[in-house]
């Protein structure tokens, strides 16, 4: 079981460094061109960096979604939030030794996650979003021990 205490948090640096870059390797296209790393609204994506990190979020799984959400949510960049929200989630379970081992296809779940996400209204669904990423992460998830 991962301590919460023993949790890699994604930082500045490693967004810059790992998340975005994958994001544009795996997500980029001419027709939704990825916007550069340097151009994000700083207070809007350290917000979505650091909620994880409250103690108020109790299990790595309710952490992680948080992360996604709040990426997609804050909307730091100006275009390919969902998909360095992708990104960013993936890295995030990879550098705390989980991957996901998921018999559905879970690029499309999660490209549709994200869609749902990012139409929601406010943040009205917010806490059904947190439960449902929880969930899935919960089930498909393997690696360390999840709470």
């Amino acid at each position: 079981m991962i301590e919460l205490n023993q949790i890699n948090y994604i930082d500045f640096d490693l967004m810059k460094k790992m998340c975005h870059p994958i994001a544009v390797a795996l997500f980029d296209s001419p027709k939704e061109p990825m916007t550069k790393f340097d151009e994000h609204e700083y207070a809007l994506l350290d917000s979505a960096l650091n909620n994880p990190r409250n103690s108020y979020y109790p299990t790595f799984p309710k952490k992680a979604a948080v992360l996604y959400y709040g990426i997609i949510k804050n909307h730091p960049f100006k275009n390919g939030n969902k998909r360095t929200a992708t990104a960013t989630l993936l890295t995030f379970l990879f550098i705390n030794n989980f991957w996901i081992d998921s018999e559905r296809d879970t690029e499309d779940y999660l490209v549709n996650l994200a869609r749902r996400v990012a139409n929601s209204k406010g943040s009205e669904q917010r806490e059904e979003f947190l439960r449902e990423i929880e969930s899935w992460l919960n089930e498909y998830i393997r690696g360390n021990e999840v709470e």
